[in-house]
């Protein structure tokens, strides 16, 4: 069997599991808002978001070194990739204990972070339970990265996957039995330092190398690049962190820590289709990394159409889906009607999933490219730019003001300054066609959206027959249009052509 099939192997069956889990997931969410009260629900999100915010601590060292293992793994310079496995462990060492301090430092401020904190027995304690994960969470991880830098991910992928299926079922079984959530929490720590152990037992076995004692000094070009690459990053990182981490703090301070909980509904189902498909894109970038390191780029950028065209239609399609399904979902088949929020809310979460989800075509090759550099101070105007509007619109606006700043300072910055960038210093060919092709497929899947909505609407009423005859709707309208608009382009073709070969081959 090829490199190349084992790998489309390997995808479908981590996509398995991801589906397993999203499926567990859905079930666990269901017993835990049956078992303990919404409350409880707004807090695990706003706690979650508060020592998220803390991992711009990582300094995105992370992405750096990860980045600096391409070469050394393709030549096998097993000396250079235990330097640098070395320095990642001494830097996440130093973070995870940073992270500690920096979130028992913030308890005091708990009150002051929520508009109506809830009223829950030791919050305090609960707080300092996430902050222990939290930090536990960068213990040994640091060897997960050269599984994933070896185009391994799926079985980072797969460990994980199946750690938090099994901790789904055992989290319910306790709230079940003993309806006490901070049993809850203590399996959810176990958890995090069960599954880095394992990963870490599991890089010893396919990398022999990292038992090594003799560890070599990192070449000073080495450690200057990834010192570069890790000021770029960290910049990047504060961008990422204030425009997806806020979202829940600013709704917990300006609507209160129940509306949170509301949001995580959403944030659940988006979430778990934004990692199926990051599970596709981060499977590509050590290949492309790989592609590009051969000086091809006129080939990287004609592969980069096929890829950014799969992108465009994955996210386009999956955004409305979510505009015609999300409410129906959560409030007659999974939920109630107590945790839905209205229709301009659902149509800025899914704008903002698919604006986000372009993006992932541009970022899979400034990853593999290491060009982190040519676009840092991006992140600082996204930063400042979401929070002062979303701040300004929450004031007047609400929970909608917020996803408003949200989608405005990825429409300011990150759309076409991230593009620009990657073609410049990148591909050396100019942008213009890039752009074209966003707004050309943005306006017809505005257009075949539209006629999707209108179409479900002929079929009111809820359970489960509607949505079954909804689902078909969604999935036969969108797709049809961007078939007939797409059909006979060279990069459709081409991923045609690709996926025939790969039927034939199973």
């Amino acid at each position: 069997m090829s490199r190349t099939e084992n790998s489309l192997r390997n995808l479908r069956y981590a996509a398995l599991l991801n589906l397993a889990l999203v499926i567990v997931n859905f079930i666990a969410r269901r017993i835990f808002v049956m078992v303990l009260s919404e409350q409880y629900l707004g807090l695990n999100g706003t706690f979650t978001n508060i020592l998220s915010m803390l991992s711009i601590a990582e300094l995105g060292v992370g992405t750096a070194i990860t980045y600096s293992m391409y070469r050394p793994l393709a030549v096998h310079d097993e000396d250079l990739l235990l330097s640098l496995m070395a320095l990642y462990r001494r830097f996440y060492r130093i973070i995870g204990l940073v992270i500690a301090v920096l979130g028992v430092a913030l308890t005091p401020l708990l009150p002051y972070l929520t508009h109506d904190l809830p009223d829950i027995p030791n919050i305090r304690l609960i707080y300092l339970l996430f902050v222990l994960d939290s930090a536990l969470s960068y213990a040994l991880v640091y060897k997960q990265s050269l599984i994933s830098a070896d185009q391994k991910q799926y079985i980072v992928t797969a460990y994980r996957n199946i750690a938090l299926i099994v901790l789904a079922v055992v989290q319910s079984a306790l709230l079940l039995l003993t309806k006490n959530y901070y049993v809850y929490l203590a399996a959810k720590i176990l958890s995090t330092v069960a599954i880095n152990v394992l990963l870490a037992r599991k890089a010893d076995r396919m990398y022999p190398f990292l038992r090594r004692r003799d560890i070599p000094a990192l070449p000073g070009a080495v450690r200057q690049e990834i010192s570069k690459n890790i000021r770029a990053t960290l910049i990047h990182k504060l961008g990422t962190v204030v425009v997806f981490q806020t979202d829940n703090l600013l709704i917990a301070f300006f609507v209160g820590a129940v509306s949170v909980g509301i949001y995580s509904n959403y944030v659940m189902i988006t979430s778990g289709l934004t990692t199926a498909y990051l599970l596709i894109f981060r499977s590509l970038t050590a290949s492309v990394g790989n592609l590009c390191a051969e000086d091809d780029r006129t080939h990287a950028r004609e592969v980069f159409w096929q890829v950014d065209l799969f992108g465009r239609w994955l996210y386009g399609f999956s955004a409305i889906c979510l505009v015609a399904l999300l409410n129906h979902f959560i409030g007659s088949i999974w939920l109630t009607e107590t945790y839905l929020f209205p229709m301009p809310l659902v149509l800025i979460i899914a704008a903002n999933f698919y604006i986000t989800g372009m993006r992932q075509s541009v970022l899979t090759y400034r990853d593999a490219l290491g060009l982190y550099w040519y676009d840092r101070y991006k992140a600082v105007f996204e930063a400042l730019i979401n929070l002062v509007v979303s701040i300004l619109l929450a004031r007047s606006m609400g929970i909608l003001g917020i996803f408003i700043g949200t989608f405005v300072s990825t429409v300011t910055t990150c759309l076409w300054v991230e593009p620009y960038m990657l073609f410049r210093h990148g591909f050396h060919f100019p942008v213009r066609g890039y752009f074209v092709r966003y707004a050309m497929h943005t306006l017809l899947t505005i257009a075949a959206g539209a006629l999707t909505l209108y179409v479900c609407a002929l079929l009111p009423g809820a359970g489960l027959l509607p949505f079954i005859g909804k689902l078909c709707i969604c999935a036969i309208l969108p797709n049809l249009a961007y078939w007939l608009f797409y059909r006979r382009t060279p990069e459709f073709r081409a991923l045609w052509t690709m996926l025939l070969r790969r039927l034939k081959r199973t």
